[in-house]
């Protein structure tokens, strides 16, 4: 008795699995909207048909870029101290990335930087070895910038000052 009900069981299955291959093949007009059930293909009607999907086959052209492969920037952050950073940088499309230096009272120390170009809007995150985040916001114009920003840091309470820039 108990092989009838495995045989039952197994018989199910499988109608269920024709039933869900049987709608599959049946829907293919939803996978080719240019046809219809009968395979005919469908009237183009200026403004009412969109277009499924494009995909360039073509080459990939690289973006153009704002800035040169690598360039050289210069800020001063000012607050109650004046800041001055030194950053390699390197674009690609609208993301900026780089390292560098950032002197306060004659210390040095080495940073990294990111961002993203909106515009002539850039948002730009400094990070320093002593975990202090200064997330900058400036307004490009040629080859210089200036902005505001807000500091954080894991010793300080948070404050804000302005930055002036240029790139080189």
């Amino acid at each position: 008795m108990p092989e009838m009900n495995y045989r039952r069981y197994v018989s199910c299955i499988l109608i269920l699995v024709l039933f869900a291959v049987s709608s599959v093949v049946s829907d293919d007009s939803l996978n080719n909207p240019g046809q219809d059930a009968k395979g005919s293909a469908t009237p183009v009607i200026t403004g009412k048909n969109t277009p499924v999907s494009t995909v360039n086959t073509g080459p990939s052209e690289p973006k153009a870029r704002l800035l040169n492969p690598v360039s050289k920037w210069h800020l001063d952050l000012q607050d109650s101290k004046d800041r001055s950073v030194e950053l390699e940088v390197c674009q690609s499309n609208n993301v900026v990335f780089g390292k560098g230096t950032i002197a306060t009272d004659g210390l040095t120390q080495n940073v990294t930087a990111t961002g993203t170009f909106s515009g002539n809007k850039l948002n730009l995150d400094i990070f320093s070895e002593d975990m202090t985040l200064f997330r900058v916001v400036l307004t490009i114009s040629r080859k210089s910038f200036s902005g505001d920003y807000n500091a954080y840091s894991a010793s300080y309470v948070p404050w804000k000052g302005i930055a002036m820039g240029s790139i080189s």
